[in-house]
């Protein structure tokens, strides 16, 4: 790069690029990044600006356990500061302001936007005197003297104030806009001015209950996660383990059963001193500490009487499993030769058969 004279006496830099004479105007290094017009006076900073179509942050930061990386290397250097003695090491040098910044282009621009810049804004406190280039600085500074936030409620009788403009403009609803959320259920006409109100008169007075299996669930959020499992065009996932032929409704449910009942995966362990029992799910172990630990139930056993005795012979199933095992709504019978279980639920069956009659 060199210094040329023109004939006003005035001087122009230009580059020599191959040969070629650039006047400093010109920008003969552009991007070929599609849909990308950027173009520079010097190659380097051509290359600089290549990294940011990519996903390369090759500039890392030295020091122990920050993890972070940049793109530029000017960055890097800006992000460095806060690892020194003193976080913002550029203050403000104008009397009485006591500003400081990590960054010397934020101190530029406060100079400029606060320092510079003429005071239109000024403090109607007689006593004060205070200017600012800015409103939003005029009204921070006026909290001061009205103990309140910048933003007030102009509404009559109203003496709130909010720390922005957008908290102002939600709460103005409260005096335009009454009641602007309404119940959804059925039978009900409940209204209400904010929509957390809204929330919780739902999960307050009204049950989580599916239409369509009459089951109860515990809120809102579960009843529609629920309500998914009545769609019949939901996608079903198999087990991809041999010979098993059990769908579920997703991909959690899949391996969380290939881990328990496959892999035989008990990684749930009973907490209580000398119990030693382990479960595949986390909910059982919680049921069994809930049932045996904190509150056993006491079993009941029904007692025969004097009809019971006289008029029934007890089978020798009756007697391991209870009386009554043939007239307790158990019409599905297992299907082996000689073997007198019989099950309520077809589930039932399929577990008796493959743990009883394997083969």
């Amino acid at each position: 790069m060199k210094m040329v004279s023109t004939n006003n006496y005035k001087t122009e830099k230009v580059l020599v690029v191959n040969g070629a004479v650039i006047t400093h105007t010109e920008r003969p290094w552009k991007c070929t990044y599609e849909e990308c017009n950027k173009s520079f006076k010097v190659r380097s900073k051509l290359e600089r600006h290549r990294i940011s179509h990519t996903e390369l942050r090759p500039f890392k930061c030295p020091v122990p356990n920050c993890e972070k990386t940049y793109k530029r290397l000017d960055h890097l250097q800006i992000h460095t500061v806060i690892h020194g003695q003193d976080p913002k090491p550029f203050k403000c040098e104008i009397e009485g302001c006591k500003s400081s910044f990590s960054i010397k282009h934020h101190l530029r621009r406060h100079k400029k936007e606060i320092h510079e810049l003429d005071r239109i804004y000024k403090c109607h406190i007689e006593e004060c005197g205070s200017a600012f280039t800015q409103d939003y600085l005029l009204r921070k500074h006026m909290t001061i003297h009205t103990k309140k936030k910048p933003y007030l409620c102009e509404d009559e009788g109203c003496e709130k104030s909010f720390s922005s403009s957008t908290k102002l403009r939600i709460h103005k609803r409260v005096h335009f806009d009454q009641n602007r959320w309404r119940c959804a259920f059925q039978g009900c006409e409940q209204e209400f001015s904010k929509i957390n109100e809204l929330h919780t008169h739902i999960r307050n007075d009204h049950e989580a209950i599916c239409e369509l299996c009459n089951k109860k669930l515990k809120d809102m959020k579960s009843l529609r996660r629920h309500m998914i499992t009545h769609n019949p065009d939901r996608i079903l996932f198999p087990c991809d383990w041999k010979d098993c032929e059990k769908h579920y409704y997703s991909k959690k449910a899949v391996y969380a059963h290939i881990r328990a009942v496959h892999q035989n995966d008990r990684r749930f362990d009973c907490h209580i001193p000398g119990c030693g029992m382990s479960f595949a799910y986390k909910k059982v172990m919680d049921n069994h500490i809930k049932n045996i630990h904190e509150h056993p139930r006491s079993c009941k056993v029904r007692k025969l009487n004097k009809d019971d005795k006289i008029n029934r012979n007890v089978t020798e199933i009756e007697h391991l499993t209870g009386f009554g095992y043939y007239n307790s709504g158990r019409n599905i019978s297992c299907m082996v030769e000689g073997c007198g279980f019989m099950f309520k639920r077809q589930y039932d069956l399929d577990r008796h058969m493959k743990s009883k009659h394997p083969n």
